[in-house]
């Protein structure tokens, strides 16, 4: 049986100790679901460690303390690192520890993933990793980063952001989507699937879910159509059309739909698509809506123009989807 993958949440004094423990219930609970075992144990998917500077507990930031269960030092070389949201409440640069500091870029390095939450960015952003990629946090901390690490693009209107080995989620519910997201890097969408239904409730679709979906069309190097995939997935909703798009990127519409295909894999106008259909999904995972609903709801203009995109990008109908939904329902 292959190993747990290991995963290290860093507590320190004023982290926010629930998030902590429940992004490693989050995990507990994916193996449990997986193995349909109640047994945390026997269950166990994903290892997650709290890990600190030093054996001694430290106090979170309402005050109850977290007993970490080894130091950065006897954990060398983890397969993921998360940094949960520490309380910063001056606008003023949060130094870190040369050690803590030393140990994530070290770690970066060897390979594992970082996922900074909320104001864990804030420490993300003391190693220099975050710089030329786009994260999202408090909205509190815009000031901050434009004073202090002006070349990190933090958007913290985006609730997660998925920029290769970089995840920054802003709030508790993409928290979870990051989770999940971690979940299905180390053991596939199946099981992933089972804790974004768990921890998501179906009548509210997760933005997060969408760049989680989408996160294997941005392995590419191109920044600028990077930012136009960011900018569809939040508003495939709307009218959007690839002419917009390209023109968020200052570029001809026959230059940008170019470089999206040769970066993508996929022109633009089916990416587009493919946001609204990914959507679709979740709604119709939902009890009550009809097919026209779920269709305006996504972005498309009409249930005919729903049911095209559906059948051509998943093969299959979405009254199909929609009767398999709900067999795994019941």
């Amino acid at each position: 049986m292959r190993a747990p993958v290991t995963i290290a949440i860093v507590v320190g004094d004023d982290c926010w100790g629930g998030l902590a423990l429940l992004a490693r219930e989050a995990f507990a609970i994916a193996g449990t679901l997986h193995a349909r075992n109640a047994d945390v144990q026997a269950a166990q998917l994903l290892r997650a460690p709290l890990v600190a500077l030093e054996m001694a507990p430290v106090r979170s930031f309402t005050g109850p303390p977290l007993q970490p269960e080894a130091t950065l030092a006897q954990l060398p070389a983890p397969d993921a690192v998360i940094v949960p949201p520490y309380y910063f409440p001056l606008a003023a640069r949060q130094p870190i520890a040369p050690a803590l500091r030393a140990w994530l870029l070290q770690a970066h390095a060897a390979g594992a993933m970082l996922v900074g939450m909320a104001g864990g960015m804030r420490i993300l952003a003391e190693t220099g990793l975050l710089d030329g990629r786009e994260v999202t946090g408090n909205l509190s901390d815009q000031r901050i980063f434009a004073q202090h690490y002006p070349a990190v693009r933090f958007s913290p209107d985006v609730p997660l952001v998925i920029d290769g080995s970089i995840i920054s989620a802003g709030s508790v519910n993409p928290c979870l989507d990051a989770c999940s997201y971690l979940v299905g890097h180390f053991h596939g969408d199946a099981v992933a699937h089972k804790l974004s239904r768990y921890t998501n409730p179906a009548s509210q679709p997760s933005a997060g879910r969408l760049a989680i979906r989408n996160a294997g069309f941005k392995q590419h190097g191109d920044q600028r159509i990077r930012q136009a995939q960011e900018y569809i997935e939040r508003c495939f909703k709307q009218e959007l059309t690839v002419e917009g798009a390209a023109q968020r990127t200052a570029m001809s519409v026959r230059n940008f739909s170019r470089r999206f295909q040769h970066a993508v894999g996929m022109p633009p106008h089916l990416y587009i698509a493919r946001c609204r259909a990914e959507y679709a999904k979740e709604l119709l995972a939902r009890p009550g809506l009809s097919l026209l609903q779920v269709a305006l709801q996504s972005g498309f203009r009409t249930e005919a123009m729903l049911r095209r995109s559906f059948s051509q990008l998943f093969a299959t109908t979405p009254a199909a989807y929609r009767a398999a939904a709900a067999a795994r329902r019941d």
